[in-house]
């Protein structure tokens, strides 16, 4: 009667004692336990958190792609942490590579090397339509649009009022973006044009008509000629129209 029984246990599977099922299962989730994996998405985390550390700027967006290595690494078990290494290479865009360093449980197991796809992107100003050299911006003239970055540092420009009034310095053609090197003050005062020349001492007030002899702006010094006395002399821009003469 005993081996007929211990032969229907082994035919259908079971375990000739009680408990082995639940000891397998212990076995087996220990096993399990013991194996971890870093995936592609944690070393993304950490890189971008870095490069938006050094380089983010308002209105940036910046993403990476990791390239290698393209399987989840295995690792032991614990509380696991990555630390990116100092970035070489700049602030520059495209394929690069980093190195992360692997803590567990505060202890550093080793380094990984990665290479990661980097993309950027910036909300910029634009321009509207072709803009002519010497053009001055108005509001009808710009808008906002979002542009891929071929670098996480640049000096394009951001906000409306760093545009607005500004002076267009080469003919720029619509929806390119406008770095602050394509535009400047506009002159106040042009070569040609009539200004009131005053001289100031004390309380002294003295005007005389002049004609510019140069183009200038706000705080600039040109040279402007005395309608009256055909004299020429050396003044400051004050305003459109007005030079500032020295005593």
């Amino acid at each position: 009667m005993k081996m007929m029984v211990l032969i229907g246990l082994l035919i259908v599977g079971g375990s000739w004692w009680p408990e082995a099922d639940n000891a397998l299962a212990a076995k087996s989730s220990s096993g399990r336990g013991e194996k971890e994996f870093i995936h592609a998405r944690e070393f993304e985390r950490v890189i971008i958190s870095e490069l938006d550390r050094q380089y983010g700027r308002a209105g940036h967006r910046v993403s990476v792609r990791i390239v290698f290595p393209k399987k989840p690494l295995p690792t032991k078990a614990g509380k696991r942490h990555l630390e990116l290494e100092k970035i070489s290479g700049g602030a520059r865009t495209g394929r690069r590579s980093f190195r992360v360093g692997l803590y567990i449980n505060r202890q550093f197991i080793k380094t990984i090397n990665v290479v990661g796809e980097v993309k950027a992107e910036a909300m910029v100003i634009t321009p509207r339509r072709w803009m002519k050299r010497n053009e001055v911006f108005s509001k009808d003239d710009v808008t906002i649009m979002r542009v891929a970055m071929p670098s996480l540092t640049h000096d394009f420009i951001l906000h409306q009022d760093e545009v607005l009034g500004k002076q267009v310095l080469r003919s720029l053609p619509p929806r390119q973006p406008i770095s602050k090197a394509m535009v400047d003050d506009p002159p106040v005062v042009r070569k040609g044009d009539r200004v009131m020349i005053e001289v100031r001492q004390g309380g002294l007030l003295v005007q005389a008509i002049g004609l510019a002899k140069a183009t200038g702006k706000s705080g600039e010094t040109i040279l402007v000629e005395n309608k009256s006395s055909g004299r020429k002399v050396m003044g400051t821009v004050v305003s459109a129209g007005r030079v500032e003469v020295g005593f």
